[in-house]
């Protein structure tokens, strides 16, 4: 009875889809499963492509970041803190009395400036202006020592402002350490013509410069061993993409693409240092009217000054480091092999399509050279990744 019952059944037509349900039912498994395992590949790939472009920015953003801050050492800052404090209501008042009316008093900032120790910023014209602020948008700072005339030693940037010493050797991409030589920092000619003894003026202000630059060299110090730890076996890369991803060992993870980074952010500078300088002191009084004598040399051994350390001015990159970042500005691609996971089909798919992610880092300032430390420096490096 049963039998003729199932019998009937099968034979209705509504029971005409019950086999091919029975046969479907497998395919629908397996496409859940397929869909199971490419959602898994898709999500390796994606976290490993974040992985490596997460590394790629970290460490190269060190290189930015140590090379933004040489530019700002190398003039800006120095010129920053001179500036602020050889404000304009701060004068070396001028030995005739009767210049005063004509603008030919000159502040602490000017004397310093105008003696080629310290260089100026956005040219001489704008340099000299109070709270001076390069617009956000410029790609040109100015940072250069003041120009000397091309008639000889007397140049005249401005009514009344003689200048002595010329920096055209030290902006230079390559410039030649002074060694032993004596470097001129207080011009002899302005002593000439101005009230600066060295009693209660110029000595203050002398240390206040020498205290200047000692900062500056330290953070340059700091900077750049911070920039050599973090770049030491490309420690940022390897941890950050260890972090963001699971399927890796710390010690293997980006090892492909780290190599492959690693000799162009092998980037070095050199400091530009003092040993010997000479600076000159007028005899007699600071004020108005006081009785003005001849300019009186001073030659001061710097190592004896500051506990055998030398007078940091400037770093500058050296050949090496400036062609790396010819490449950096171009680009450097990096391919990244990585492990997918194991799948319920147990096949070898690495084997087969060998999967990998790849990025392209590049570092650049706005220059064609991609030298913005020195000459002429300029913080503006970035980094960018393209797929």
């Amino acid at each position: 009875m049963q039998r003729g019952y199932l019998a009937r059944k099968l034979h209705e037509r509504r029971a005409q889809i019950l086999l091919p349900s029975v046969l479907l039912a497998p395919i629908f498994i397996l496409v859940i499963y397929l869909l199971f395992e490419t959602a898994k590949v898709s999500m390796t790939k994606v976290r490993h492509q974040f992985a490596l472009d997460n590394a790629a920015y970290s460490q190269v953003s060190s290189a930015s970041t140590y090379l933004n801050a040489m530019a700002m050492v190398n003039g800006p800052l120095p010129f920053r803190v001179m500036r602020f404090y050889g404000s304009e209501d701060k004068k070396i008042y001028h030995k005739d009395q009767a210049a005063a009316p004509w603008g030919h008093d000159i502040s602490i900032f000017e004397l310093f400036y105008l003696s080629g120790a310290v260089p100026g910023a956005l040219g001489d014209k704008d340099g000299r202006k109070a709270n001076l602020r390069p617009a956000p948008e410029s790609v040109d700072w100015r940072v250069h020592y003041v120009e000397e005339h091309p008639d000889g030693n007397q140049a005249q940037t401005k009514q009344g402002d003689p200048v002595i010493t010329s920096r055209k050797d030290w902006e230079k991409e390559q410039p030649a350490p002074p060694g032993n030589t004596v470097v001129r920092l207080i011009s002899q000619t302005l002593v000439d013509n101005y009230h600066f003894p060295g009693g209660k003026l110029g000595i203050p202000l002398l240390t206040q410069y020498l205290t200047t630059y000692v900062y500056d060299g330290s953070i340059y110090k700091s900077q750049d061993y911070v920039f050599k730890e973090v770049t030491k076996n490309q420690i940022m890369f390897r941890e950050a993409y260890f972090l963001n991803v699971s399927n890796c060992k710390r010690s293997e993870c980006g090892r492909e693409s780290a190599a492959k980074l690693r000799p162009f952010l092998s980037l070095r500078t050199k400091p530009f240092e003092i040993e010997k300088f000479e600076v000159f002191f007028s005899d007699g009084g600071a004020k108005r009217g006081d009785t003005h004598g001849r300019a009186i040399s001073s030659v001061l051994d710097v190592p004896n000054l500051l506990s055998g350390q030398k007078l940091f001015q400037f770093a500058y990159l050296d050949p090496s480091s400036r062609s790396k970042l010819r490449s950096l500005k171009r680009g450097i691609l990096l391919k990244q092999k990585f492990q997918l996971p194991r799948n319920h089909f147990n096949i070898n798919l690495e084997q087969k399509y060998k999967p990998y992610v790849r990025t392209k880092v590049s570092l650049s300032c706005p220059r064609n050279n991609n030298n913005c430390v020195w000459p002429n420096p300029l913080p503006k490096y970035n980094v960018t990744l393209d797929p």
